[in-house]
């Protein structure tokens, strides 16, 4: 059954430091620096960081297709540090 079909997001609406759900040669999750993507791949049996760069028809690895909600702590343990980073209750954006 599918839920929702998503377009590729085009390359000038990426955001630096986001996440994004998509295709790409080593794995389907990457960060977006600006240039490329960072994703999680294997090297020799490893774990490792490997950059690939937006795909397009020329070039490229990574089609990204949906922005990743890390949602935002609404009920946090404290205000400072990881106190405000951990808590009871996060919410997360449906678009």
């Amino acid at each position: 059954m599918e839920l929702f079909a998503e377009e590729v997001i085009p390359l000038e609406d990426l955001k630096v430091d986001t996440w994004y759900v998509g295709r790409g040669r080593n794995g389907n999750v990457g960060l977006w620096s600006g240039r490329f993507f960072l994703v999680i791949g294997e090297k020799f049996e490893q774990s490792v960081i490997k950059q690939e760069p937006y795909y397009t028809d020329d070039s490229g690895c990574f089609q990204p297709f949906l922005v990743i909600n890390e949602g935002c702590m609404v009920e946090p343990f404290g205000c400072l540090g990881w106190d405000a980073h951990y808590g009871r209750k996060i919410v997360f954006e449906i678009n």
